[in-house]
């Protein structure tokens, strides 16, 4: 089951999260549980060992050293031994890159896209290091500005991330990183196939894939590239078409029979989609 990530970013004005000293506490691998959430998760260890999946890929994290993960990777920590791992906890929401500029814009659809990704694992970094050692010493002490200083030093580390650990993907490869995210709404995309008459909500079919609201939207987005009640309304006039071009029904009937309640509506979403009036057969 995907982790909420509602709970992560519960004050919605600050879209970073740092969360010091956390202890891994998984002892064996059948009790991990993969998480996917579109932040940007950094993991910085300062005692210890800890045994992290990324995908397909297992690392091993030691003191010093800090893990990078990127937004929709599937990702788990599995500890043996007494030893635990631990660690500092950065979150950078999607919502630190304000829309702000068409450069920030197209940077950030490439990373949640999946067609830019950072490196997973840093060692002996001393930059990185100590970007994110003010971090947590600034979020510790809680001074006068501190949230100005922690967006700032944010800055600095995706910066730094972007001119030293940045990956670009090829077009098969963001498919397949697409393709990856299909399993996460593929409730809901069925429960569309099989009851698009039906009054559909999001909430509804957030619920169906077990994940936040916020986080079913984003990864919807990325997959289907339109939000979830334009991919409805899609679907709807689809089978509206084939209706009116294959049966004898009136345009009232098919535009109640696809889940429009407003024949009106429907004809103007029609007629949108395909260019042509509703009632013309072709």
């Amino acid at each position: 089951m995907a982790r909420n990530e509602d709970r992560f970013f519960a004050d919605e004005s600050f879209p970073i999260l740092v969360d010091v000293c956390r202890v891994s506490g998984i002892d064996r691998v059948e009790d991990a549980r993969c998480a996917i959430h579109e932040a940007i998760e950094i993991k910085y260890f300062y005692e210890g060992s800890s045994t992290l999946l990324l995908g397909r890929e297992t690392i091993i994290a030691n003191a010093g050293d800090v893990v990078v993960i990127n937004p929709y990777e599937f990702h788990a920590t599995v500890d043996y031994g007494t030893e635990k791992g631990k660690y500092h906890l950065l979150m950078i929401s999607p919502d630190f890159f304000p829309d702000v500029t068409p450069e920030v814009s197209d940077f950030k659809r490439r990373l949640l896209s999946g067609q830019i990704s950072f490196c997973p694992l840093f060692r002996g970094n001393s930059e990185l290091s100590h970007i994110l050692s003010r971090t947590v010493e600034e979020v510790q002490q809680k001074k006068t500005g501190y949230r100005v200083a922690v967006h700032g030093l944010m800055l600095q580390l995706l910066s730094h991330l972007l001119r030293t650990a940045t990956e670009t993907v090829s077009p098969d490869e963001a498919r397949a990183h697409a393709a990856r995210h299909y399993g996460v709404i593929e409730p809901a995309l069925r429960r569309i196939r099989d009851g698009f008459s039906d009054h559909l909500t999001v909430d509804e079919l957030s619920a169906l894939c077990s994940v936040s609201k916020y986080h079913f939207c984003r990864v919807f987005k990325s997959v289907t590239d339109m939000t979830v009640m334009q991919y409805v309304n899609d679907y709807r006039l689809t089978i509206a078409d084939t209706m009116l071009k294959n049966t004898d029904r009136t345009v009232a009937e098919i535009s109640r029979l696809c889940g429009f309640e407003d024949e009106s509506y429907f004809c103007r979403c029609y007629k949108k989609r395909f260019g042509h009036p509703a009632g013309k057969r072709r």
